[in-house]
């Protein structure tokens, strides 16, 4: 019985300052953690439609998300070649989403994310140019 009453009365007892205070850091570190990562990774935002396009750098990966009423993802786009995702570009007159990756420049109809053309060509000659090292 006295077993049960200090478990009882341990779990009334009020929280630690130094637990509080740390339990509003988190959020807080975090909050300041993420511009950081969201600065590496390439998006372009389409005001017209208000749609963000975002890429998952190491995976390939971009992602839709539309913001118009709140926030709420509508499409992934993959490509079982794509390893990374180095920049995303928008002609938002044609409606046209730009993704060049690892292996090739990817043209998606940023309306349906139907895919329209997989560029190689660009890709390839861009790794047979010499490097120019900087002195």
């Amino acid at each position: 019985m006295s077993q049960l009453l200090s478990q009882h009365a341990r779990s009334q007892r009020r929280p630690r300052p130094l637990r509080i205070a740390l339990a509003l850091l988190l959020p807080l570190c975090a909050a300041i953690a993420h511009p950081a990562r969201a600065a590496d990774r390439p998006e372009v935002l389409w005001t017209e439609q208000q749609v963000l396009f975002w890429a998952e750098p190491q995976t390939g990966a971009v992602h839709a998300v539309g913001i118009r009423h709140g926030v709420s993802e509508f499409g992934v786009l993959r490509a079982s070649q794509r390893r990374a995702v180095t920049q995303l570009s928008l002609d938002a007159q044609h409606a046209v989403l730009t993704v060049e990756g690892n292996d090739a420049i990817y043209r998606y109809d940023a309306r349906s994310l139907r895919l329209l053309s997989r560029d190689t060509t660009r890709v390839a000659r861009a790794a047979q140019l010499p490097h120019r090292w900087v002195e």
